[in-house]
């Protein structure tokens, strides 16, 4: 039977707590010998601050180093410069804290960076409310929402063209400009919905849907987009594309598109992770409205609240 080989690791924070270097064992407040085989290895830096890779063991195949208690009581009378108390917490910890994190143990250090998250998203809030802002102010606005029906995959694992998209189009008052669902696959493929338009037709609700618009993009209309030339039928408009645009924000990278910035403005973060929770999609174009309105923090305009109640005296008896 092969031995099994040792793990790779990229950073010190994926290292299992079993595991630890000669280096760390020697420097416990109780120090051990490393025992057993290497059972995995993490990037690190030597004395030269040269890029090594730290070989790593088991600490429970490890063995007390020679050093008696009397002899660990007096060198921990000498010491100077290795902390084994946590500032934040109090935590008599196995391994010395590092200065560089104000002497943190990695239960404080971790709430600490996810306070500092916390506040950056906070910050992020506001800057996105601006940007929801500005979107309301001067009219001719289209947002979009995107969705599409894929193609099953070819025998082989290969990626289909999409079938077919469907595109729905509001203005800045929650008000229906399209909702189009049309024939994204050739006249020989099977299975696009019978209910959707022509890619002709198509192209032409979407373009009147978008022209002289600014968009707000939630889906994949670039792909529609590119679909429908391919099928020689164009949009008449440009469209922006779905890959990944933002920008750095004192070291952090913000991603500036739609979903995106919904969760930013959310802002729930998973309690076991701390990383950005993936909210739930609006679901529909006048549902994103309505997300759009709540980021902008104002009032739904007066034209939309009109006839929200138009709607509802006409369904209410008297």
């Amino acid at each position: 039977m092969s031995e099994k080989q040792p793990a790779e690791y990229g950073r010190w924070s994926e290292v299992p707590w079993e595991y630890a270097s000669r280096t760390q064992m020697s420097r416990a407040d109780l120090p051990r010998r490393a025992g057993g085989p290497v059972v995995g290895y993490v990037p690190g830096r030597d004395f030269r601050d040269k890029e090594v890779s730290v070989a790593l063991y088991d600490v429970r195949a490890s063995r007390p180093s020679g050093a008696s208690g009397p002899q660990l009581a007096a060198a921990a009378g000498r010491r100077t410069s290795a902390v084994y108390e946590c500032s934040g917490c109090g935590a008599q910890t196995q391994l010395p804290l590092s200065e560089d994190g104000g002497h943190l143990c990695a239960m404080c250090r971790r709430v600490a960076g996810i306070a500092q998250f916390q506040a950056a998203l906070r910050a992020r809030r506001e800057q996105i409310g601006s940007w929801a802002r500005s979107l309301f102010v001067g009219g001719d606005l289209a947002i979009a929402w995107v969705e599409l029906i894929a193609a099953p995959d070819t025998p082989a694992g290969r990626r289909r063209p999409p079938l077919a998209g469907r595109v729905q189009v509001v203005d800045e008052d929650g008000r229906r400009r399209a909702d189009v669902l049309v024939r994204l696959a050739g006249p020989r493929t099977s299975g696009a919905p019978s209910e959707a338009l022509s890619a002709g037709d198509g192209a032409l609700a979407v373009s009147q849907a978008l022209a002289g618009r600014r968009q707000v993009v939630w889906g994949p209309l670039d792909v529609v987009g590119a679909r429908l030339s391919e099928l020689g039928h164009p949009l008449t408009v440009a469209v922006g594309s779905s890959r990944l645009t933002g920008s750095l924000v004192d070291g952090r990278f913000w991603d500036d598109s739609v979903p995106a910035r919904f969760a930013q403005w959310r802002g729930e973060l998973d309690p076991l992770t701390g990383e950005l929770r993936t909210p739930w999609e609006p679901g529909t174009a006048d549902r994103l409205w309505w997300v759009l309105r709540r980021m902008a923090g104002r009032c739904v305009p007066a034209s939309a609240a009109s006839e929200a109640r138009d709607a509802q005296s006409v369904t209410e008896p008297s």
